[in-house]
Parts: C-alpha cells; sequence; structure tokens
C-alpha cells in the first residue's frame, strides 16, 4: 500500500529538468530522487495487529529514525543523472550493508515527460542492541555484556561500551564508528580500554569499493594491545585445569592502496601496502593454578621449556604487492541466516594474492610473507553452497638445516551449504564443514575443540591442539506466530561434531572423534529484521555426561553463517593482524 501511493504521487510533474532525449537515457533521465524511510513499524499498515498499536508507537518513539542524509550520500544516481537500473541494485546493496536498516527497495516511476522519478524506500531496523555472554562452567554465571547503539541519532554512527571477563580474558572499553566521516564516504572505526595485563587502542580509517563500481579503495589501520596467550595445559572437564600466561605486547600497522580494473562482475585488483609488525613479550609466562587467574605464579621450568619453540619474538616492516581477481555478481536472498530479513549473497569466484618482502635497513626481521584467498558460490534451484579458504605462510631465508624456512604456516577453509526443501517454507537446513590448522609454529598458537565457533556443547577449554576439523547440521525454523506482525520467531536444532589434532603445539594431544547435539530459540525484533538473537544449548555427547552438563549458548547474530558477527579468537590471535587480512577492504 505504500509503495502504491508513493507511485501515484510521483505521477505528479516532475518538480525540474526538462524532457530528455530517450537515446541519451535508455531508461529515462532522473527527475527527482524522493528519500521515504519509515521508522520500524508503519503504523498506518492496516495489516498490523491493532492490539499491538501501543508497542509500535512506543518503539517508533523510542527510536531515532535514519536521516535522509545519511541514505542520500549511498546513493550511485542523482538528479540529472540517467537511470540506470544496475546503478539502483547497487545503491540498495550499499543501504542493506547498514545493519540498522531492515528493508530496502529502490524503484523508478516513469513520468509523463519520458523522465523517472526514483523512490528510495527504507524501514529501519531496532538499532540499540545489548549482547549478554553466559557461562556455565562454574554455575551459571555472567561474563560479559556489550551495549551499543547503532544508529545514533539517526546518524549511522555507533557508540558503545564492553566489559567480558571469561577465564584469562578480562577486557572492557568503549568503541566508536561512522561510516561516513565528515560526511564523506571515508569509515572510520576507533576502541579503547584495559585489558589484564595492560591496555590496547585499535584504530582504522578506510575508503571501502564503492559497490562493484568503484575503482579505488585504501586502509590505514594501528593497533596496540597487551594481552596474555592463554595456554590449556591439559584436556579436563573439570574447571580447574592449570593454564600457562605468556604476556605478549602486540603492535600492527598497515596502509594499502588498491585499484580495480574491469568492468562491474569481471574485475582485476592491483595495489600495494606498507606495514609494520612487532611481538613482543613482556615477562616471563605465569601459571594460573586451579584456572584462577588473579593469583598467578611463575610458571614451572618444564612449561617454559615447552613454550620455546613459540617465543620467537617479531619485529618487521614490509612491503607488499597485492594482486586479485574477482568474477561475482550479487543476488538478493531470504531466510538464511535471518528468518525473514533480506540479504545479500555473493556468487562466483575471487581470488587474492598478498606477497611481502620485509625491509631489514628498518626493522630487525628479514622474511618473506605470502597470504593465498579463494572463494566461490554458487546456486541451485534449492541450494545454496559457498565456500572460502585463507593460506599464510612466512619464510625466512638463511635458516639452519635442521629448521624449516617455511614458518607460521596458517590454513583455513570452511564450506557452508544452505538447503531452503520449500520456497516458501519454514525450515531452513545448513551444513557447515571447517577446518583451521598451524604448522611449524614459531609465535604463540594452539586451538580448543570446544566453544560456539567449533563443538557446541564442550567448554572452550577442552580438546587443546593444533589442527582441527569441525562439521555442523542445523535446521532453522521460523514459526510464524505468536506475533509476526512484532517479531519473527523460530527455533533450531543442531548437531556438531569434530576432531583436534596434536599438531606441534604446546601441551597439544589428538581428541579423537567427539560430537554434541542442541537446541535453541531464535528471535529477530522487528518483524523482517536481519538481526537474530538466539539462545541454545548444548550437550556433549561424551561418555559419563549427564543430563545437567550442557553449556548455555547466548548471542546475538549467528554463530555460524554467512553473516555471523562472531570470530573465532583462537584464530585471530595468532594469524598477523594488520598485514593482510583487511587489505581488501570491499562494501
Amino acid at each position: 500500500m505504500r509503495r502504491n501511493l508513493l507511485i501515484l504521487l510521483c505521477l505528479a510533474p516532475a518538480p525540474v529538468l526538462a524532457q530528455s532525449t530517450p537515446a541519451l537515457c535508455p531508461e529515462g533521465r532522473i527527475s527527482y530522487v524522493h528519500i521515504d524511510n519509515a521508522s520500524i513499524f508503519d503504523v498506518s499498515d492496516p495489516n498490523l495487529d491493532r492490539r499491538f498499536g501501543w508497542a509500535y508507537r512506543a518503539a517508533n518513539a523510542l527510536h531515532a529514525r535514519t536521516r535522509d542524509v545519511v541514505l542520500r550520500r549511498e546513493l550511485l544516481f542523482a538528479p540529472g543523472d540517467c537511470y540506470d537500473s544496475f546503478l539502483a541494485d547497487e545503491s540498495e546493496r550499499l543501504l542493506r550493508a547498514y545493519n540498522f536498516l531492515a528493508e530496502v527497495d529502490i524503484y523508478a516511476v516513469p513520468q509523463p515527460d519520458s523522465t523517472v522519478q526514483v523512490i528510495v524506500d527504507t524501514r529501519d531496523e531496532w538499532s540499540t542492541r545489548v549482547d549478554v555472554r553466559i557461562g556455565t562452567r562454574r554455575g551459571v554465571t555472567l561474563e560479559g555484556i556489550r551495549a551499543t547503539e547503532d544508529n545514533l541519532l539517526g546518524t549511522g554512527q555507533t557508540v558503545g561500551a564492553f566489559y567480558f571477563e571469561r577465564e584469562v580474558t578480562r577486557e572492557y572499553g568503549l568503541l566508536y564508528y561512522t561510516p561516513q566521516l565528515l560526511g564523506s564516504r571515508w569509515d572510520l572505526a576507533a576502541e579503547f580500554g584495559r585489558t589484564r595485563p595492560g591496555n590496547f587502542v585499535r584504530q582504522e580509517l578506510s575508503y571501502p569499493y564503492i559497490g562493484e563500481v568503484g575503482r579505488w579503495a585504501g586502509r590505514q589501520s594501528f593497533r596496540r594491545e597487551d594481552l596474555f596467550f592463554d595456554y590449556v595445559t591439559e584436556d579436563d572437564p573439570r574447571p580447574n585445569a592449570p593454564h600457562v600466561l605468556q604476556p605478549v605486547r602486540a603492535e600492527a600497522f598497515d596502509a594499502a592502496a588498491v585499484r580495480r580494473f574491469g568492468r562491474p562482475g569481471r574485475l582485476a585488483i592491483v595495489g600495494g601496502a606498507l606495514t609494520y609488525q612487532q611481538l613482543a613479550y613482556a615477562g616471563p609466562p605465569e601459571l594460573a593454578p586451579r584456572g584462577d587467574y588473579d593469583e598467578r605464579e611463575p610458571a614451572h621450568d618444564s612449561m617454559r621449556v615447552r613454550l620455546l619453540p613459540q617465543a620467537r619474538p617479531l619485529e618487521n616492516v614490509r612491503a607488499f604487492a597485492l594482486l586479485g581477481f574477482r568474477n561475482a555478481l550479487w543476488v538478493r536472498r531470504r531466510g538464511l541466516d535471518s528468518m525473514r530479513g533480506q540479504e545479500d549473497v555473493r556468487l562466483g569466484t575471487e581470488a587474492g594474492l598478498v606477497l611481502g618482502r620485509s625491509l631489514p635497513a628498518l626493522a630487525h626481521d628479514d622474511d618473506l610473507f605470502a597470504t593465498l584467498t579463494f572463494y566461490s558460490g554458487l546456486e541451485s534451484s534449492r541450494a545454496l553452497v559457498i565456500g572460502h579458504t585463507r593460506l599464510d605462510a612466512r619464510r625466512v631465508p638463511g635458516s639452519r638445516a635442521a629448521v624449516s624456512a617455511w614458518q607460521d604456516l596458517y590454513l583455513d577453509g570452511e564450506l557452508l551449504a544452505y538447503l531452503k526443501p520449500a520456497e516458501t517454507g519454514h525450515h531452513t537446513l545448513l551444513l557447515r564443514a571447517a577446518g583451521f590448522g598451524g604448522w611449524n609454529t614459531r609465535t604463540p598458537f594452539q586451538l580448543t575443540l570446544g566453544g560456539v565457533r567449533a563443538v557446541r556443547g564442550y567448554d572452550p577449554d577442552r580438546f587443546p591442539g593444533g589442527r582441527r576439523i569441525v562439521a555442523s547440521l542445523e535446521d532453522r525454523i521460523y514459526f510464524g506466530w505468536p506475533f509476526p506482525d512484532v517479531l519473527d520467531a523460530g527455533g533450531t536444532v543442531f548437531l556438531d561434531g569434530g576432531r583436534m589434532w596434536a599438531g606441534d603445539v604446546p601441551f597439544g594431544g589428538d581428541s579423537g572423534w567427539q560430537a554434541a547435539v542442541g537446541v535453541g530459540l531464535r528471535a529477530s525484533f522487528p518483524a523482517g529484521s536481519r538481526s537474530t538473537y538466539r539462545l541454545d544449548f548444548a550437550w556433549p555427547l561424551e561418555r559419563g555426561t549427564r543430563l545437567g552438563d550442557f553449556q548455555v549458548l547466548v548471542s546475538l547474530g549467528e554463530v555460524i553463517g554467512l553473516q555471523t558477527r562472531i570470530t573465532d579468537d583462537q584464530i585471530d590471535r595468532s594469524r598477523a593482524q594488520g598485514v593482510a587480512g583487511g587489505l581488501f577492504p570491499f562494501r
């Protein structure tokens, strides 16, 4: 109804602009761009349940509607331009990248004078988010909270505060993000605060590619943080296994610029970067007996010896060349990671190669560094399959014969398959297979098999090692009741399985095959939102496990899938940050 009313309004005479020549603008020239941004609920919609009118009005009153200027800055067209349906689709996708917009629809209304008026029809999401972390290792405990406002006063800016305390991690601080710095297309993100052993600051200034038509992109980032690298010393289902903590100070800086050549959908990428990285050990390893991280003591000599292979400090300045190829297109789908929200999915292939050489005259290390990435997505009538992989490696010239020249090799990959048995059905099946491993690691590295990104149901400290594979099968169900106009409600059942191998990491072991089952509830507010809240209960399928031995997992966003917001901290803490992973800034 709202769209039909806008079409009728647009049939009125255009405010300005003479009639254009069809030959110059095959789809018509744009005479006017109308921004129609609705709040969370359209209270004029007769299909809404009138019983909750007070709730709709209250939610709208508490929410600051997105300002027109924020939406207009992302458009790839303006009055006077030729209308191009491809640019309209790209503008839709750019706007959908904002998590404070639930719906985006851009369409043209032909006018009697052969021009067109363009309607930008959007609806906001609830933008105040609270992410609560619950732990069950020592009873049900609050492990952290993160509160953010993702659309401050309708400006698209994010402000937030967080406090997390789980095992060795104790981190609290403030964050800020703007995707339109000083009214431009530059992004700025910043975080700062305290960790258990010291401080942290993270900052990034980036100019992403503007959809598929942007030619230039660039990034500058800086990171410095004090942290404890936590080694699990043994597999113990009880919450009192000793941990060895290595104090570390990590610093990284990078500046990169990249250029794309070709046409949208088939692009080559060439660029360069300069990076700085330092990894220093801020003291000798410490022992946290019985899992008590506040009462630490010096680690035993036998434990310190086991850490020596991964105690190499780093300090390097590297010059990088970036090469890539992209043969991809975007499609819009619903019901993958959200229940009814719009989601953009990239189909096709993309490959990237980053080659770097250290400059020993400027820093201590002399090495070569390489990152190779690959992405592929394909779709059939009822199935969507997405795969991606990444390889990082360092080569140190002049290594001793007993030591491999290739060091700190990290390889990870993930395959996601979505299946919808019926196009309008309430079930979505998700199959995930993923693996990660490290070889010949000379800096701190260790994985575990438990946790939300591995085998749910097991504590995150279970089964330490150096190489793992995991697989998940999940049925995501949309209920369609009790209040489908207010929120989307659903459930899930899942089965996880996986295995850990010792590799060459300290205290690693072979876990054998392990599995877990779980059930959960999912919700999105308001109805049609792309943001999902989950409450899951997962049980390990381990001999001797009791019914009460379960994990409670509370998350904002999906823990696995294309739209996941939860990263694997065990991978991020070891892989070289600020060096190659984010040097291809797409939007």
